[in-house]
């Protein structure tokens, strides 16, 4: 997209064809809601492009925004609300304000063991709802799903699976009986391009006023769903590989608004790994599981051979499934390992601190 410097666009603007439509993008809200005395210098990032940012204030959109020089330590995301100002014929973005979310998973440079890089890498922030693409033509496996749930699973984030390419009619019904089995209480909604009403299902579940994320892997349709949702069909898109894998489509995150729903929707580059350095709530996947844990016998139950066991007592009862029990089973070994690996590697760096001291 090619902007002269300082021009501002106002109403809207086009980054090849795709529209961006000022709508106050939530700043009115964002305002109202927080003790804030004035929004005229207060706008949102809807576009990072390496160190270049484009905000919309509640009038205009301002592309090509720089960091002010004392802020060099900080950095901005797709989401956030800002104080700006205008100086030497440049924007600049002068003040971060207080978030009500981060969106974020490990780098994608992390090892698939316990050996992780202590960072996150932040997709977004102040988020209101996340949909989770999977799509039916590639791949599926439970613990890909169950990284994804754990990673981004947070209090007041709305979390939805969507099964893209469900034209794929018995790998959407195995991928969804799958799940299911297991975890029966995870909303999801199944969508494809040639299913107009599958769409709409989709646009339903979006709420006015509310910012909405689409996360998933390379070739999922998520750029795709999101030209049908916001009725612009003529972004670029890349098919899926031979071999079955994605190729990268969004190159850079955006905040994109649906005029039919008044909703507000972040685009994101797809990725290849998933899981956080962050500590992970297993309630979304096992708290029924957990509930049933209070009325065991013992405080330290494993629900492996214990007497007195209520979650084993749950499975013989055929209330809980099998499956669901050796998932937490696994979950549980799994987090285990990793909470040791963060001990012992926490241990070192305060031997080392103390011998250098």
């Amino acid at each position: 997209m090619d902007f002269k410097e300082g021009k501002i666009k106002k109403l809207s603007y086009r980054e090849g064809s795709s529209m961006f439509e000022q709508k106050n993008f939530g700043i009115k809200k964002y305002v109202n809601e927080n003790p804030i005395n004035s929004h005229s210098d207060i706008a949102r990032v809807i576009q990072k492009n390496n160190h270049l940012y484009t905000i919309a204030t509640i009038d205009k959109i301002i592309p090509r925004v720089k960091v002010a020089h004392k802020l060099t330590d900080k950095d901005f995301y797709v989401g956030d609300f800002v104080m700006f100002n205008w100086q030497d014929d440049d924007y600049y973005l002068e003040e971060l304000l207080q978030r009500k979310n981060v969106i974020s998973k490990a780098s994608s440079h992390a090892a698939k063991s316990y050996h992780v890089k202590s960072y996150e890498q932040i997709l977004a922030t102040n988020v209101d709802q996340l949909y989770i693409l999977i799509a039916a033509d590639q791949r599926f496996t439970l613990s890909k799903l169950e990284r994804y749930l754990m990673t981004f699973n947070q209090e007041k984030l709305e979390l939805n699976i969507l099964i893209s390419k469900a034209d794929y009619i018995e790998e959407t019904k195995e991928i969804i009986e799958t799940i299911h089995s297991n975890y029966p209480k995870v909303k999801i909604t199944s969508v494809s391009m040639h299913q107009g009403e599958s769409i709409q299902l989709v646009k339903d579940t979006l709420y006015s006023g509310k910012t909405a994320m689409f996360i998933g892997a390379s070739g999922v349709g998520k750029s795709t769903l999101i030209n049908y949702l916001t009725n612009n069909r003529s972004e670029d898109t890349n098919s899926v590989r031979t071999d079955g894998k994605g190729k990268h489509t969004t190159t850079v995150t955006k905040m994109l608004y649906l005029e039919e729903t008044d909703s507000l929707l972040i685009d994101s580059p797809g990725f290849k790994t998933i899981s956080t350095t962050n500590e992970v709530d297993g309630n979304i996947l096992f708290a029924e599981i957990q509930d049933l844990a209070k009325y065991c016998k013992f405080n330290d139950c494993t629900h492996n051979h214990e007497s007195g066991c209520a979650v084993i007592r749950a499975v013989e009862d055929g209330e809980l499934s099998t499956e669901q029990l050796s998932r937490y089973s696994l979950y549980e070994k799994k987090l285990r390992g990793q909470l040791k690996y963060e001990n012992m590697k926490q241990l070192k760096k305060q031997k080392k601190f103390y011998s250098k001291n």
